[in-house]
């Protein structure tokens, strides 16, 4: 029995933290022996910009509906869980990140590093820059990307830390259409 084919493709949301490095490790490994596709995902927080935008087109949407004769929601209502920021698709340099902020851009060029090293290495990558909430934007990616198999890291924040704020990989192995597959940082 052959493991080839067994998941075609990876998702492999990143940080660039310690622990992130190890999960694209892992990835790249898993990825030559069972001759699958990476997708390299990072999001970027979106910013208060976008937020006040968002927020601006919600507030228009409910004056529609209150103008509405019967109250009814309209169906162009925004929905809570759809992606709130673009998507940017590889190779991400010269033209395709002219717009971002320089922190975007230093974002980019480290994904497209990654990407770059895990090719000349003989793995096929795609890169992916998302804008957004990064649990949302990561579960969203699997399910645009079809993938078959998710692999983050786990970044030991404690208990407390946990149940205050949550963590991004406790939400994408709850919400992930696909396999999560976790790596501790330590």
């Amino acid at each position: 029995m052959t493991a080839e084919g067994l998941f075609p493709r990876i998702l492999v949301p990143t940080d660039f933290s310690a622990g992130s490095e190890k999960a694209w490790s892992l990835a790249q490994r898993v990825a030559a022996t069972l001759g699958a596709e990476l997708v390299l995902l990072h999001v970027l927080p979106a910013t208060p910009l976008d937020t006040l935008e968002r927020e601006e087109r919600r507030a228009e949407l409910h004056r529609l509906q209150a103008e509405h004769q019967l109250g009814i929601p309209r169906a162009d209502d925004e929905d809570e869980t759809a992606p709130r920021g673009p998507v940017f698709e590889g190779p991400l340099t010269g033209e395709a990140v002219r717009d971002f902020s320089a922190a975007g851009r230093e974002w980019a060029v480290r994904l497209e590093q990654w990407a770059s090293a895990a090719g000349a290495a003989g793995c096929k990558v795609r890169t992916v820059l998302r804008v957004g909430v990064p649990y949302r934007e990561v579960v969203t990616a699997a399910n645009d990307e079809r993938a078959d198999l998710v692999i983050l890291a786990i970044h030991g924040h404690g208990k407390i830390h946990r149940l205050l704020v949550g963590s991004v990989a406790d939400r994408v192995i709850r919400m992930a259409p696909c396999p999560v597959l976790t790596v501790k940082e330590a």
